[in-house]
Parts: C-alpha cells; sequence; structure tokens
C-alpha cells in the first residue's frame, strides 16, 4: 500500500525538527514546508577573547509536495528552491559552507523529471572558497513505487528519504 504525501510530510516534519528550524512557507506553488539549520563550530585558546577559528555551516530545505512530477514543475520548483536559499546564504571568512536541499513528495514522475534531477549540479565557490562554498541538493520520492531520486551531491540524503518512507509505511500497517 503506497504511503500518502501527508503522512510522509509528517514524517519528514518531525525527522527535520529535531534540529532544524521550522520556517514560514512563502506562498510558492506545492511548496508545503521550509527548515533552516544553522551551525557553528569554534576553537578557542586559554579564553573565548583568543578565538583561533571559527566554521560556520547551514542548510536550507524547501520541501514541495505534488501529485505528478514533470520536467517543468521540477525546474519551476528547484529555480525557487535555488533563488529562495541563495537570498539566505552570506558568505563571509568565517563562513564554511551552505546546502540548499530541494526535496520532493509526488505519487508519480515522469523519467524526463528523473533525469533532470540526477543530472542537478550546482556549486558555488566564494571567493575562491576562502569565504565558503555553497551545494545545492535533491532528492524525489515516488510514492507510488517507494523509488527514491537523488542527485549527486545528495547522496545521504537517500538513506535518510527510505528510512523516514519505511517509518511512514510501518505506521500505516500498524493502524491497518
Amino acid at each position: 500500500m503506497p504511503v500518502s504525501r501527508e503522512t510522509m510530510l509528517a514524517k519528514l516534519h518531525d525527522a527535520y525538527t529535531v534540529y532544524f528550524d521550522s520556517v514560514e512557507v512563502p506562498a510558492v506553488p506545492h511548496l508545503a514546508a521550509c527548515y533552516d539549520f544553522h551551525s557553528t563550530n569554534e576553537c578557542f585558546v586559554i579564553s573565548k577573547k583568543v578565538k583561533l577559528w571559527s566554521a560556520e555551516t547551514n542548510e536550507y530545505v524547501h520541501v514541495f509536495s505534488l501529485p505528478h512530477l514533470d520536467r517543468p514543475a521540477f525546474e519551476a520548483s528547484r529555480d525557487h528552491a535555488m533563488e529562495h536559499g541563495m537570498a539566505k546564504v552570506h558568505p563571509h571568512l568565517d563562513h564554511k559552507s551552505s546546502f540548499i536541499t530541494a526535496l520532493f513528495l509526488c505519487d508519480t514522475l515522469t523519467q524526463d523529471a528523473a533525469k533532470a534531477l540526477e543530472k542537478t549540479r550546482i556549486h558555488k565557490d566564494f571567493l575562491f572558497s576562502l569565504k565558503g562554498w555553497m551545494d545545492f541538493r535533491t532528492a524525489v520520492v515516488e510514492l507510488s513505487t517507494g523509488k527514491v531520486f537523488v542527485n549527486g551531491a545528495a547522496r545521504d540524503l537517500k538513506e535518510f528519504m527510505l528510512g523516514n518512507l519505511a517509518k511512514c509505511s510501518s505506521i500505516q500497517e500498524e493502524t491497518n
């Protein structure tokens, strides 16, 4: 029995809000949720006045939910996530990395959309990486088949999405 998009959205919300901040969702077609993560690591000597180094990492997640994903819908949503995420990236000397993540929950998708997703490669260096870098990660969960498609930068997301999908399936089996 396929998992519903609402069930998967709720499971992702539970998974993300452990470490991420849930932020207001802009009025964009198919955008269901947004999450932000910020982390700063620092090294001090003797006192906090003598800082050796600092490294800031950020992630901006956009979750899209739609019944059928085709290439034009994927590209429009990807472009919005990129634009919205880049507006939040502020490179500076302590900035190490930022990730902009677009997740898609759909019942079905076209092969053309899956190929476009897997070929998506967006990476930006800021001042030759002295002010950090940004990677764009994207993943699609086709709920009717339980398949997960990711781009190269999002390989680690595949296991995360499959794990949450499995938890949704076990919850549905318990309630039936």
